[in-house]
């Protein structure tokens, strides 16, 4: 049923009545909130037309439904992923499950479309999931202003907990660490190789493009290009065009798939190497090649510091986009916490800096 809304009609009291009386002549303009839609409605009456049952509806608070139960909903929704909801709330999948049907039987309709092990929000859904995201962001928030009302300019030590996949943080992150413990020294960070993402302030994660949800943020495609020892270009196997690349040994990361990706991409048609070699660590890749014992493949991010430091080479200038990529991952409920914050703005400083040097757009 359609009712008044307080807030848009001034002149209506608290007890269900008009705050003062109106002539036939007054336009009187009542505001209608109509449940179904969401949506508030004006409409305009002459007073003689307004029914005694229209001036002594009153606006009714309506009765909100469980906050266990948005919080899944919220989480699920941003995440894609019951599982992942789980893990972020510290319940049972199950548990994640029964609230969000138990929301959805509060709110009368489905909050989900649900397909084999995915789950997909449906219009009112979606619209609902980002309400409460920017809801709870607003808690979140207001709560660390509170909490942290002294400022942290007082010398207070800001821990902040990171994932980084270990590529990443030995080939790159690493060496860059100094730098940000110059300029924050009261930030104390907390690295780690291995954990669930829910776990930490900060993720820094390789995903494939098609598995990364919206909770992760595109910080670089994985652009790949082979590397090699600078020894390697006089040796007595040629490398003039890519097409001789399968005359040496390749090093494959975990498969062989991205290197037969490259190798079409750029007109080979035998991509099957004179040998090869597997291995599922990239540092270890990274010193195999250093030490001359074959090609790789290899990212930007991987390869920049060891280019520039002549310990590897590019031979050619061809590069190729894998479909997959560096992600961050930022736990919601950090709100502003300041030393994340001033951690992810630096990251986000630092891949900028990776990209204008590897020119990648």
């Amino acid at each position: 049923m359609a009712k008044p809304v307080a807030g848009l009609c001034p002149w209506w009291n608290g007890a269900g009545g008009p705050k003062k009386s109106f002539s036939d002549g007054d336009l009187v303009a009542l505001a209608f909130w109509v449940a179904p839609t969401g949506q508030a409605i004006k409409r305009q009456f002459r007073p003689s037309r307004l029914t005694k049952t229209q001036l002594t509806i009153h606006d009714r608070p309506m009765a909100l439904p469980s906050l266990n139960g948005m919080r899944a909903f919220e989480a699920a929704a941003r995440l894609g992923s019951i599982k992942d909801a789980a893990e972020e709330l510290h319940l049972t999948p199950s548990a994640i499950s029964r609230h969000i049907r138990a929301l959805e039987r509060n709110l009368g309709q489905d909050l989900f479309e649900r397909g084999f092990r995915q789950i997909t929000p449906t219009i009112r859904g979606s619209y609902y999931a980002r309400s409460l995201s920017e809801a709870f962001e607003a808690i979140w928030r207001a709560t660390d202003d509170v909490s942290l009302a002294d400022g942290p300019s007082h010398g207070r030590t800001q821990r902040v907990r990171v994932l980084c996949v270990p590529a990443v943080l030995n080939l790159w992150l690493a060496d860059r660490l100094p730098n940000f413990r110059k300029l924050h020294p009261t930030v104390e960070l907390e690295i780690s190789t291995s954990g669930k993402r829910a776990n930490f302030d900060l993720a820094i994660v390789d995903e494939f493009v098609y598995k990364a949800g919206p909770a992760l943020t595109l910080l670089i495609p994985l652009v790949l290009t082979p590397v090699c020892a600078p020894s390697l270009l006089d040796g007595p196997v040629p490398l003039r065009s890519p097409a001789d690349l399968v005359n040496h040994h390749l090093i494959h990361e975990c498969e062989s798939m991205r290197w037969k990706r490259w190798l079409e991409q750029e007109g080979v048609l035998d991509t099957t190497p004179k040998s090869s070699t597997t291995l599922d660590d990239c540092t270890l890749i990274m010193r195999e090649a250093i030490n001359g014992a074959g090609i790789a493949l290899a990212d930007t991010m991987m390869a920049q510091d060891l280019l520039q430091q002549g310990k590897l080479v590019a031979p050619f200038q061809a590069r190729h986009t894998y479909p997959a990529g560096i992600y961050l991952h930022q736990r919601r409920s950090i709100g502003n916490k300041p030393g994340t914050g001033l951690f992810q703005d630096w990251l986000l400083s630092e891949v900028d800096d990776h990209k204008r040097v590897m020119a990648i757009a």
